[in-house]
C-alpha cells in the first residue's frame, strides 16, 4: 500500500466513490466522487489524538464490531494514507459546534469554545468554521482500460438463526481474526467476547452459507484453509485450549495445503466430518454444539466457549450499482461475470474493462495475485499499441435512411449507439469500438437503416445464389 501511494506513476484516491462511466476503450470518462473528509488532508498528520478526545462511541467496522470507535477515526492504523475522518452522521456536534458556524466566545475567558476534536488537532487540521460541502469534490478523469477490483465482504451471522447469533461467544472468522491481531480489541489474546476471559473450548463450524441452496450454492474456496490456520495459531499459543472443527469436507487443494492439514491433525485439533445442525445456549452461557460425525456414524455434542463460523464470502452490497455504471454482466451468483471462464477470464463484454480477484468469485490470495497481475497485463496492452481491433461483423447506421426515431439506442447491451446530429437532423450513431455486431439494432430498426455487416440481404442472397449454382 506504502508503494502504491509513494509511485509517481499512481493517482490513489482514497475515500472516494466512481459515479459515473461513459465513452468506450481508449476513452473512457470517469466521474469519481471524493466525500467530504471534513478533516483537511494537507494538515493531517495521522497523530490520533483527535480520535483519542471524541465522547462519540460506535461499532468500530475494521474490527468488525468487537470495539467502538468514535465520531472521528482513523480506518485502522496501517491505513494509507494514515488520515482522520469524521462520521458526520454519528458526530453530536460537541459545544454546539457545527460545521459553517462561528464557535461562541466563553464569557468566563473571552476565548472561542472549540470542540474536543478541535482543541486535540495540534495540525489544525479540523477547523469547524469552514462552510465545507457535505457533496465532497467531483473529479473528471480520462482513462483507456478500467480494471474491477472491489473485493469481497462475508455474510452477517444473523442470517443463521440455528446457530444462536445473538450469542456474543458466537463470531465470525473475520471477528477471529481481529481478536488474533496485535493490533485488534483485546492486542491479540484470545478472549471470549462476553466474559473477556481465556476459553477452553472452540468450536470453528464450515461452510456457514457456502454450499446451500439456502444461501450460496458456491464453495468460498478459502474457508478451509483459513479455518485450519487459525486453528494452528491458537494451538501453538494455547496448547491448552481444546478445539474442535466441523466440516462437511474438507478441501485442501492447493499446493502444500494438504500437508498443511496434515500436521493439524498431529497438534491434536479434532476433526469432526459432518455440518452441526444448531446451537443450544446453556444455563452457565456456554454453547453447546449438536452436530453429527460420519467417520464414527453417531451424533455427537460438543460444549465450547467460543463459536467460530465460517460465513460465506459474498460480493459488496453496491455491485450491482457498479455494474450498471459499468454495462457488466452479474452471474447467477452475484459476482462480474467474466467473458469466457477458460479463455478470457479476466475480460468482460465490455471492451477496456478487466476483472480482477474476488469480484469475479472467490479466491485465495495466490489466485488474487495471478489473476491481478493478468488483468494489469492485459490493460496494458491496448494502452501500450495505442489501438484496438475491432471486429469485421459490426453494424453501421445509413444516415440517408435513419429516420432519428431513437429506437435502437435502449435496445443496444453494449451502449454503442446515441443520437447525434447529421445535416441537422437527429440521427443514429454506432461506436465501433463498442459494438459486437450482435443485430439486435438491425432487427429493430423500422426504417432498415442499419447494416450488419456480412450479414446483408445482398451478401446473403449472394450466398444462397452460390451455393445453388453448384447444383
Amino acid at each position: 500500500m506504502v508503494q502504491v501511494s509513494t509511485n509517481p506513476n499512481i493517482q490513489l484516491l482514497t475515500y472516494s466513490e466512481v459515479e459515473e462511466v461513459s465513452g468506450f476503450v481508449g476513452n473512457f470518462q470517469v466521474k469519481v466522487r471524493k466525500k467530504q473528509a471534513w478533516v483537511d488532508w494537507e494538515k493531517c498528520t495521522g497523530c490520533g489524538e483527535c480520535t483519542e478526545k471524541c465522547p462519540v462511541k460506535v461499532p468500530n467496522e475494521f474490527n468488525a464490531g468487537l470495539d467502538h470507535r468514535g465520531a472521528v477515526y482513523i480506518q485502522f492504523p496501517q491505513a494509507v494514507p494514515k488520515k482522520a475522518v469524521i462520521d458526520i452522521n454519528n458526530c453530536i456536534n460537541c459545544a454546539g459546534r457545527k460545521f459553517g458556524t462561528e464557535p461562541r466566545i466563553s464569557k468566563r475567558t473571552g476565548k472561542p469554545i472549540l470542540a474536543p476534536c478541535e482543541r486535540a488537532c495540534p495540525a489544525g487540521a479540523i477547523n469547524r468554521s469552514l462552510p465545507l460541502s457535505p457533496e465532497g469534490e467531483v473529479l473528471e478523469l480520462k482513462v483507456g482500460t478500467i480494471i474491477v477490483a472491489t473485493g469481497f465482504k462475508v455474510m452477517e451471522k444473523d442470517w443463521f438463526k440455528e446457530y444462536a447469533p445473538q450469542h456474543p461467544d458466537v463470531i465470525t472468522a473475520l471477528q477471529l481474526e481481529r481478536l488474533m491481531s496485535a493490533t485488534g480489541p483485546t492486542g491479540g489474546k484470545i478472549l471470549r467476547p462476553s466474559n473477556q476471559k481465556k476459553p477452553k473450548v472452540i468450536s470453528f463450524i464450515s461452510c456457514v452459507g457456502s454450499r446451500d441452496a439456502k444461501y450460496h450454492t458456491y464453495c468460498s474456496r478459502v474457508c478451509c484453509m483459513y479455518m485450519i490456520k487459525q486453528a494452528r495459531i491458537i494451538k501453538e499459543k494455547y496448547p491448552d485450549i481444546e478445539i474442535y472443527m466441523h466440516f462437511m469436507d474438507v478441501r485442501t487443494p492447493g499446493k502444500d495445503y494438504d500437508e498443511y492439514y496434515t500436521a493439524a491433525i498431529e497438534k491434536g485439533i479434532t476433526f469432526l466430518r459432518g455440518k452441526p445442525g444448531g446451537i443450544e445456549v446453556l444455563p452457565d452461557g456456554r454453547l453447546r454444539v449438536m452436530g453429527y460425525d460420519a467417520n464414527l456414524d453417531k451424533d455427537i455434542e460438543v460444549d465450547a466457549d467460543l463459536v467460530v463460523l465460517a460465513t460465506a464470502m459474498e460480493v459488496p452490497e453496491d455491485i450491482k450499482q457498479l455494474a450498471q455504471k459499468l454495462s457488466l454482466s452479474l452471474d447467477a451468483s452475484g459476482f462480474f461475470k467474466e467473458l469466457h471462464p477458460k479463455l478470457k477470464p479476466v475480460e468482460t463484454a465490455v471492451e477496456g474493462v478487466f476483472l480482477a480477484g474476488c469480484c469475479q468469485g472467490p479466491k485465495d490470495i495466490p489466485d488474487t495475485v495471478s489473476q491481478a497481475k493478468g488483468a494489469a497485463a492485459a490493460a496494458a496492452v491496448p494502452l501500450a499499441q495505442g489501438k484496438v481491433t475491432i471486429e469485421p461483423t459490426i453494424s453501421e447506421v445509413d444516415p440517408q435512411r435513419c429516420s432519428g426515431c431513437g429506437l435502437c439506442v435502449p435496445l443496444c447491451p453494449y451502449h454503442a449507439i446515441s443520437l447525434r446530429e447529421y445535416q441537422g437532423k437527429l440521427r443514429a450513431k454506432i461506436e465501433f469500438t463498442q459494438c459486437k455486431g450482435c443485430g439486435v439494432c438491425a432487427a429493430a430498426c423500422p426504417s432498415k437503416a442499419i447494416i450488419l455487416h456480412g450479414f446483408t440481404d445482398e451478401q446473403i442472397e449472394a450466398q444462397v445464389e452460390a451455393l445453388t449454382s453448384c447444383w
